[in-house]
């Protein structure tokens, strides 16, 4: 799915994803990739991407080691994602958990919802509290780069999270407007560690349709970030200097 994105740094990235040497079909055992259960419709590979149905079904990867949450520190992960459809309820399809192949402990889970002819994502830390949706209704087959920040703060369940839709500043979170933030609510205090990233179809009657790629993990910000498309400006300029060339050429 080409999202007009590239990493720009490489040192802190613990998990990098984009299933284009998969074969079409189940993508349990493929690379990383392990059924947390069993299901009749288990999650697919799709002309290089991962197509997420209504089954129920989750997937994980596990890290090459466990990423450990350091006070004053961050942990971001970032995903192209293209809605086919989505319900009313809303349900997660995306997320991570520690330990690796958990059936219970997960965390960061990002929502979809439908509203109007469109949706929006919403966001939990965990288990036990209520999901923050945000307000700006997104379009229906169409690709977004969404990428989600955890901040640890010192202390006990009090982290704050931001989750930006197609981010325009590749290098610093702070510049980009989130499309929702939050603070770490739920009883269940935050863990030390996140060993996998995990692919939920979620269930039949409040779950989303949808298509995910290019996953990538990191402690850094420009790790996951986008490169916007370039400027209609900056077209101009390649094709007035491409012009002036072909020019010279002709004399």
């Amino acid at each position: 799915m080409g999202c007009g994105w590239v990493s720009i740094s490489s040192g802190a990235v613990v998990f990098s994803e984009n299933f284009n040497s998969y074969a079409n079909g189940n993508l349990s055992g493929q690379g990383p990739w392990l059924a947390t259960a069993a299901a009749a419709t288990p999650i697919q590979v799709s002309s290089g991407r991962a197509q997420l149905g209504t089954s129920g079904q989750d997937e994980y990867a596990a890290f090459g080691s466990p990423v450990n949450n350091l006070d004053g520190t961050s942990f971001y992960y970032g995903l192209t994602l293209n809605l086919i459809s989505a319900q009313a309820t809303g349900d997660y399809f995306f997320h991570v958990s520690n330990p690796a192949g958990t059936t219970s402990l997960f965390y960061e889970r990002l929502f979809a919802r439908s509203s109007g002819a469109g949706f929006q994502l919403g966001f939990v830390e965990t288990s036990g509290s209520t999901t923050t949706w945000g307000t700006t209704v997104l379009s229906l087959n169409t690709d977004y780069r969404v990428v989600v920040a955890q901040n640890f703060v010192a202390g006990a369940v009090n982290d704050t999270f931001s989750l930006y839709v197609n981010p325009t500043d590749l290098t610093v979170e702070a510049n980009n407007t989130p499309y929702l933030t939050r603070t770490w609510t739920s009883a269940t205090a935050e863990t030390a560690t996140y060993a996998a990233v995990n692919l939920r179809q979620g269930s039949a009657g409040s779950a989303a349709a949808a298509f995910v790629d290019d996953i990538l993990i990191s402690k850094t910000f420009s790790d996951v970030a986008p490169v916007p498309e370039p400027s209609s400006l900056a077209f101009a300029v390649l094709t007035g200097f491409a012009l002036l060339g072909w020019l010279k050429f002709r004399k």
